[in-house]
């Protein structure tokens, strides 16, 4: 309960948190349930920042960290593609 208080005592609550406050609630669901709430899940620009943040952070691979966050690789390179192509051609600019 008390890995739950430092998640909320945050001023505001990331998608990354409420997964997380999530699972520390429920705990592992069912594979079917996972599976479906896997296809609706959304990810804003911040969250996918700080899902980019974590693997090089903790040196992952585009594989770890797909299946620490069970996402797809194939997401995870999409948006590495996105996200640090588009920060290259801003700082190119300047």
């Amino acid at each position: 309960m008390d890995q739950c208080k430092n998640i909320l005592q945050k001023e505001s609550l990331s998608e990354l948190d409420i997964l997380e406050l999530n699972q520390k609630i429920f705990g592992n669901s069912e594979l079917d349930a996972e599976l479906f709430n896997q296809r609706h899940r959304a990810y804003n620009e911040t969250a996918i920042k700080q899902i980019l943040k974590y693997q090089s952070k903790n040196k992952c691979n585009n594989t770890e960290l797909a299946r620490y966050f069970k996402l797809s690789r194939n997401t995870v390179t999409k948006w590495k593609k996105l996200f640090i192509n588009k920060n290259n051609n801003f700082k190119n600019r300047d």
